[in-house]
């Protein structure tokens, strides 16, 4: 496999074609369309703290911050980083078995600190998803965080981290693939070639490049600017009412999910409208949504989100390569960022600051 990929590092991946949301007459009145919506940045005043790009021979630390590896083998993963010329550094509980986690809280906490404050730890990879980042928030060092800086990629669960290193310790992380997404070969191009590159801080800024025939769609036309915020919708929801949930005045809240049935993503959206974060932000770009079918008469999960960009009044764009299928980008979030859409009903995102210590 090993072989396969180095020679297919290049920016190179097939998707199937993203589609436009179509919406029933009950949605399609609630609010009228958007033409632009330039908002202040939130706390823009606050500067966030950059982590530095690796090189050859640095060390990644793998944490595992909610549940535990199970039974699956991480060897190879592992032999794919050391391939790609890093060193390995496995946290205490990531071959730990507590419950459905890995290790107590604060085992877990603790190497997240520890590898924060390792200063020979150059990058911190998760090592998967599933449950239990949220129960860490309140054992992290953010002050002592804040001071070293550096590369903290994952997704899903992981999200709770990126909401609470971003609002406490005002760090830049990365929405991007994990270790177990690695373990097999359940990944594309795409992925590998935003994980690599994003390591190394050999991804330009400007606009993303999005896996080979597909496109960002628009669902409500508008330009915007902010801060890249959110991740995983069900995790994003869990923090509203807690000291980590996201402000997100003035930013661009990015959402994925899986597994949800339209109604629950119903119910999650709407606590996001009434919480008033669908408000507080300047546009929304939806990432992958897998939910089974609807029943006969029901809403789908795509309508669902339409309803809501709809009534946040905001620019909306649907199909960021981000979340829980094979193609994965890495994307820094708590950095600048634009929306822009098209009269031909395509979009885009673009970066507009190195995420990086420059």
């Amino acid at each position: 496999m090993i072989s396969f990929l180095k020679k297919h590092r290049k920016y190179i991946a097939a998707a199937a074609a993203l589609m436009i949301l179509s919406l029933p007459a009950l949605y399609s009145s609630v609010m009228p369309t958007v033409t632009s919506y330039l908002s202040p940045a939130g706390d823009a005043a606050v500067p966030r703290e950059k982590p530095s790009a690796l090189r050859p021979g640095d060390t990644i630390g793998i944490v595992a911050p909610g549940t535990h590896g199970g039974m699956t083998d991480y060897n190879q993963a592992i032999h794919f980083l050391e391939e790609m010329g890093y060193k390995v550094k496995l946290a205490s509980s990531v071959t730990d078995d507590y419950g459905y986690l890995a290790g107590s809280d604060e085992e877990r906490a603790a190497d997240i600190n520890n590898f924060f404050k390792d200063d020979s730890v150059k990058a911190i990879v998760c090592l998967r998803g599933g449950y239990g980042s949220a129960r860490l928030l309140s054992l992290l060092d953010y002050s002592m965080i804040e001071k070293h800086p550096k590369l903290f990629v994952g997704f899903s669960d992981v999200t709770a981290l990126h909401a609470a290193l971003g609002e406490k310790s005002h760090l830049v992380t990365i929405h991007g693939p994990m270790l177990s997404n690695f373990k097999g070969e359940n990944f594309t191009p795409f992925t590998l070639y935003n994980f690599e590159n994003g390591l190394t801080g050999s991804l330009p800024t400007g606009e993303i490049r999005m896996p080979q025939g597909t496109s960002l769609k628009t669902v409500v036309p508008g330009k915007a600017s902010g801060r890249l915020i959110g991740g995983n919708l069900t995790v994003v929801v869990s923090l509203c009412g807690t000291p980590y949930e996201l402000d997100g005045k003035g930013d661009i809240l990015v959402l994925e999910d899986t597994g949800e049935d339209p109604y629950r993503i119903d119910r999650l959206m709407q606590q996001l409208w009434q919480n008033g974060l669908l408000k507080r932000v300047s546009a929304i770009a939806f990432g992958d949504f897998y939910s089974p079918s609807p029943k006969n008469g029901e809403f789908s999960t795509d309508q669902v989100l339409g309803y809501y960009a709809k009534l946040s009044g905001k620019p909306v764009i649907r199909g960021l390569p981000i979340g829980h299928g094979a193609n994965n980008l890495f994307l820094p979030l708590g950095v600048k960022a634009t929306i822009d859409t098209k009269e031909d009903g395509s979009a885009t995102l673009s970066i507009d600051e190195n995420y990086l210590k420059q």
